[in-house]
């Protein structure tokens, strides 16, 4: 992979607020993002380019986070998922990482969290996430389910 080329991330998630608000924190911290109102038009983007992360919401209208993991698996087996949810269920979360999703997260989700989880993800691959300031004071606030 080209070490200079920023990593992608699609993140999907029905609430628009939402979505936007994580494509911020990672375009700011370097990544390119494309966004995805559900599972289905996530399916649709991934067909036409790769991406070298997906962050999905749990609970969404025609295609949940969970069938999207898995037809990802099907699809990619190699792009880390990670699933961000605001129910943050039991059974849901043994599913989850049961179908190999690399971490799941509960909303209102830190923006230090969500860039620490998704550079752990990007690593275990070999791809080297943009650098981001540990001591940053900006990092403190919270995205809103």
């Amino acid at each position: 992979m080209n070490p200079e080329r920023a990593p992608t991330v699609l993140v999907v998630d029905d609430n628009r607020d939402h979505s936007q608000a994580l494509a911020k924190i990672f375009e700011r911290a370097g990544y390119r993002v494309g966004t995805a109102g559900d599972g289905q038009e996530a399916l649709t983007i991934l067909a036409d380019r790769p991406f070298d992360l997906v962050i999905t919401d749990l609970r969404m209208p025609r295609m949940n986070g969970l069938d999207l993991l898995r037809n990802i698996r099907a699809m990619s087996p190699h792009v880390p998922v990670l699933i961000v949810t605001a129910f943050g269920e039991w059974t849901s979360y043994i599913e989850a990482m049961d179908c190999g999703c690399v971490d799941y997260l509960s909303k209102p989700v830190r923006r230090e969290d969500i860039l620490m989880a998704a550079r752990k993800s990007l690593a275990r691959r070999g791809i080297r996430a943009p650098g981001v300031s540990a001591t940053s004071s900006e990092g403190s606030g919270s995205t809103t389910a």
